[in-house]
């Protein structure tokens, strides 16, 4: 069998249902190593305790979670997001953890092929690379962002389009999931009904935060971040092209659109997903949150 590969997740989890569905993929997949999590944007307390119990419901209260940036590098910000005081983040070992954009540079050089699984805003990510640019070459980028197809700034690029700019310049190897690919994927209540039905400590908690999220936003959870991720853990279910992409960061109605800027340049800078088996996705999905996969018993 092929050794894991080893990934740091960053993620905005506690909005969107996507993320959790993601960090329950990866650890229902034996394929993936999570050797740590950074909450990003809005990294408030809150982000940092769900991923905590999320982690702790399937058994992996020894994988670090750190917090990462609340705002983006430049633009519009509501100054009532900004916490009053400096939210404390301590490991399992109760030491205190570095800040995002700190323990993404350490892991990225002192752990061999790590992926950065990016599946929130880029700020955390972005400064990691502007702070220690060296690391592109130590590591390997998977990010939910972007779309090519229209000129519509998705959220995780719009939130902070500086910061995306940053990591699509900083020749890491970049695939790119975006919405050209993830609309296609969403769950039904019939899907969310065979997570319930599941009825064990794993899929309660799931179903508890997809409950909240649909009393709060009232539409289907579309598996924007768990397709992203699962380019690491099944490489038949998504087509991709080489593209050369760029942020825009200026345009007065184009801010945070990623745009395909291959036409007359051989160097390409991302691997881009134009087309998914959504189905098929869906089904392996479900199969990994529904019958799960103990990490020690397997070890």
């Amino acid at each position: 069998m092929t050794a894991p590969r080893n990934i740091l997740i960053d993620t905005d989890v506690g909005g969107d249902i996507d993320d959790a569905l993601a960090l329950a993929l990866a650890l229902n997949s034996p394929e993936v190593n999570v050797v740590g999590v950074t909450t990003n944007y809005l990294a408030n307390a809150w982000r940092t305790d769900l991923t905590r119990e999320l982690l702790a419901v399937y058994g992996r209260s020894d994988i670090e979670v750190a917090m990462g940036a609340e705002k983006p590098l430049l633009g519009w910000w509501d100054d009532n997001h900004t916490p009053p005081e400096k939210p404390i983040s301590r490991g399992a070992d109760g030491r205190l953890l570095p800040c995002a954009c700190d323990y993404i540079v350490e892991k990225a050089e002192t752990v061999e092929d790590l992926t950065i699984v990016a599946i929130g805003p880029m700020t955390s990510v972005g400064l990691a690379f502007a702070k220690a640019p060296h690391i592109a070459k130590r590591v390997k980028v998977v990010l939910m962002g972007g779309q090519t197809n229209k000129a519509f700034p998705e959220w995780n690029i719009q939130c902070d389009p500086e910061a995306a700019a940053i990591v699509f310049d900083s020749g890491a190897p970049i695939t790119m999931v975006g919405l050209d690919v993830t609309t296609r994927c969403t769950f039904t209540q019939e899907d969310i009904a065979r997570i319930k039905a599941a009825d064990n400590p794993r899929t309660r908690h799931l179903s508890g935060m997809m409950d909240a999220f649909l009393e709060k936003f009232r539409f289907l959870p579309v598996l924007h971040d768990p397709l992203a991720l699962s380019a690491l853990i099944w490489d038949d279910l998504m087509t991709f092209e080489d593209k050369r992409i760029r942020v825009e960061t200026t345009g007065k109605y184009t801010r945070g659109v990623t745009m395909d800027d291959s036409w007359g340049h051989t160097e390409k800078n991302a691997r881009v997903a134009v087309a998914v088996k959504a189905e098929e996705f869906k089904e392996r999905l479900l199969g990994r949150l529904l019958g799960g996969w103990n990490r020690e018993e397997n070890q």
